[in-house]
């Protein structure tokens, strides 16, 4: 994993929503001057030290903006003054509309992805009379998430994905899976949301496979890695209690058990999540994927 001078999933979702806070929310001023002051000369040390990546259409337009005004070659000692943040907010303007456009977009994607999902997740519950659903968040340890770069995210991602495929330890007698990659509004820390079926007839505690697929995240990410399971008793019973439990044993014949399970499901495709989408990821990246139905 990389030990890094700058924290990598911060400044991108900083960079990110700095931009967008200009354009739609009239960031500007004493205010602009400060966060310009503070994220300018890492984000440029990121940005060259890491080159080979994608970023969201706001970091292009900033990285774009700031060269065009002063230069591929940024001083260490730069100050951004008033004078300096004013032909800024000019520059970006020029970027709104992709900017926009990159929302639409997303939309439409997130709107297939739940399409798909839907369908799979609907032949999923149909093919049993009983299964299992294990819901989890994947993230990394507070303290340690500034280590963490996309490449790092994805190389531990593509840990537990392979165990899934081969249906090995916690995977065995898994029926479907899907995933989805985030990262945070608030920190900007990257984490994975997964929810998977077993077949209940061989798998009966879904707390204790939640608890296991965490101990194996923890172990790919080799110890900074955390996760996050709502599949203990007293969550469950609160969830029962408002009629939301969509989790843990769903039967095929009860009506209101499937339909929380698909809120579970489609969580992952939720539109209104476009704040939690990667501001930097690898080229050719998924950010989210589910297995293949094969009829028997």
């Amino acid at each position: 994993m990389s030990h890094l001078t700058y924290n990598q999933s911060k400044i991108t979702n900083d960079v990110d929503k700095l931009v967008k806070n200009v354009l739609f929310k009239n960031l500007k001023g004493k205010r602009l001057q400060d966060q310009l002051n503070e994220l300018y000369r890492p984000f440029m040390l990121m940005y060259y030290l890491q080159d080979s990546l994608n970023y969201s259409q706001a970091i292009n337009a900033f990285m774009n903006s700031t060269i065009t005004l002063i230069g591929a070659e940024y001083p260490c000692d730069m100050i951004w003054d008033y004078e300096r943040s004013q032909k800024l907010i000019t520059k970006l303007s020029d970027y709104r509309n992709s900017i926009i456009r990159e929302l639409y977009d997303w939309r439409y994607q997130e709107s297939q992805n739940q399409k798909g999902l839907e369908c799979y997740f609907k032949k999923l519950i149909e093919n049993k009379s009983r299964v299992l659903v294990v819901f989890i968040e994947l993230k990394y340890l507070k303290d340690q998430r500034h280590h963490v770069t996309i490449s790092d995210f994805y190389y531990h991602i593509e840990k537990i994905r392979k165990l899934i495929r081969k249906r090995r330890s916690c995977f065995k007698h898994l029926t479907g899976y899907a995933w989805a990659l985030e990262q945070g509004y608030k920190n900007g820390g990257f984490h994975c949301h997964l929810v998977l079926t077993y077949d209940n007839s061989k798998r009966y505690s879904d707390w204790h496979i939640a608890k296991t697929i965490g101990e194996k995240w923890q172990e790919a990410t080799e110890g900074v890695g955390t996760y996050h399971s709502s599949h203990d008793a007293e969550n469950k019973r609160r969830l029962e209690k408002d009629g939301k439990l969509g989790i843990g044993r769903i039967h095929r014949n009860n009506p209101q058990e499937v339909k929380n399970a698909f809120t579970v499901a489609t969580y992952l495709t939720k539109s209104g999540k476009y704040d939690q989408k990667l501001k930097v990821w690898l080229p050719k990246m998924q950010t989210f994927g589910h297995g293949e139905f094969k009829e028997k």
